[in-house]
């Protein structure tokens, strides 16, 4: 299987990861081993800048020739999906649903989720009050079907993105019982699995309910078994049958949110917990047999940005723009350096090049080694907190009001 599709043995290289086609690429990695795309780039790089109706930090996914985008109208939170040509940046579609205004955290909007794609389809997850919708889309823009799971209780809105494993529509609907407003009732958290072709549920794995938490699963394969790994509050890490629904396992570890999405790294299983105040923590679990911790650190580990493998090191953008380099397999610190700025976004790596962005869009493109080397730097002139998607070919930046292609013309 190529490293571009797999940096742990045991992932699982889904159709869904054959052209970045869900959050954070194959199996969430975060990772495109080569692409042609200029690293680092320039403006005279840019194949086009494309302005998207209202806003959002959903992040793009790319199938074969076309990019998928969701995004939202700040005033009456109506969403909006579009199919974008790779090549020209030309809209081929657009799709609109209604929707309804309702309390947000100020760094979330209405359209963080990120949606997922493969040879089938495009599929999209958001939230509101008295519903979480789900739909799945032909990649000509027909509805195949759409679904309402039901109440929805969140202090910070909607942001987990589905992603697709064993012809299965997985979504974590985590929800909120801490914090809550006066006369709002706790809400109810569960892992489910949708039929692709018609939104039917195949199986729901009920969880305990404590605070949203925003991770998106990886996969591994294990004794015949696929297997979704993640990380919450109350359950910790945990490991679920893709095939049943049923819990193969769960490792508490977490005191606060989690928003980060879990990694794996070195026959480890990563992620992060933390608060908009602080007291954030990386924790590293040994998945090679009994689940057990490994390691923890707490220097400058990183709330919202997920962390990013590459071969024995892991880098962390922290969300105050510190960056740091350790042993995946250890935690040792390699090296670690201020960059500056507020940071949502998560870092990726292509062509060895550590790439990261802050909220007011300036790019900074690292080394992803273990010595400290910067590469360059380019303003993008624009607020951005989703995450870029890199084909072998193309880098995608997704702004809050802009699409833009980085690539050539060829």
């Amino acid at each position: 299987m190529p490293s571009a599709y797999c940096q742990e043995s045991n992932s699982v290289a889904t159709s869904s990861d054959l052209s970045w086609g869900r959050f954070r690429g194959p199996n969430g990695t975060g990772v495109q081993a080569q692409t042609k795309a200029p690293i680092p780039w320039q403006g005279s790089d840019i194949r086009w800048k494309i302005e998207l109706p209202g806003s959002g930090n959903s992040s793009p996914v790319v199938w074969k020739d076309r990019a998928y985008i969701f995004t939202a109208q700040p005033d009456d939170a109506s969403r909006e999906l579009l199919a974008i040509d790779l090549k020209t940046g030309r809209t081929l579609w657009q799709k609109s649903y209604p929707s309804e205004a309702h309390p947000l955290h100020q760094r979330s909007s209405y359209a963080s989720s990120s949606p997922v794609v493969d040879e089938n389809g495009v599929y999209i997850a958001w939230g509101v009050p008295n519903r979480v919708e789900v739909r799945g889309l032909t990649h000509g823009g027909d509805e195949i079907w759409n679904r309402n799971l039901g109440r929805y209780v969140s202090q910070h809105g909607f942001g987990t993105s589905p992603i697709i494993v064993d012809k299965k529509l997985i979504l974590i609907n985590s929800q909120d019982a801490e914090e809550l407003p006066p006369g709002v009732e706790p809400g109810t958290s569960s892992i489910v699995a949708l039929e692709l072709k018609s939104g039917e549920t195949l199986w729901e794995n009920k969880r305990l309910t404590t605070r949203v938490c925003y991770g998106v699963p990886c996969v591994i394969q294990r004794e015949g078994k696929t297997l979704l790994l993640g990380a919450g509050t109350r359950e910790g890490f945990f490991a679920i049958d893709a095939e049943n629904g049923k819990t193969a396992w769960e490792l508490p570890a977490f005191e606060k949110r989690v928003v980060s999405s879990a990694v794996l790294g070195g026959g480890l299983l990563i992620s992060t917990c933390g608060s908009g105040g602080g007291g954030n923590e990386l924790i590293a679990i040994s998945i090679l047999g009994q689940p057990k911790e490994v390691y923890r650190i707490q220097r400058a580990a990183p709330y919202v940005p997920t962390p990013v493998v590459s071969g024995p090191w892991i880098f962390m953008w922290a969300d105050n723009g510190i960056v740091s380099c350790a042993e995946v397999s250890s935690g040792k610190p390699l090296w670690q350096q201020r960059i500056g700025g507020n940071v949502s976004s998560s870092p990726v790596i292509a062509n060895d090049c550590l790439i990261g962005m802050s909220e007011d869009g300036v790019v900074t493109f690292l080394k992803a080694g273990p010595e400290f080397e910067k590469l360059g730097q380019y303003n993008l002139e624009d607020t951005i907190r989703s995450t870029p998607a890199i084909t072998p070919n193309e880098v995608l930046l997704r702004t809050d009001k802009h699409l833009i292609c980085i690539g050539s013309a060829n």
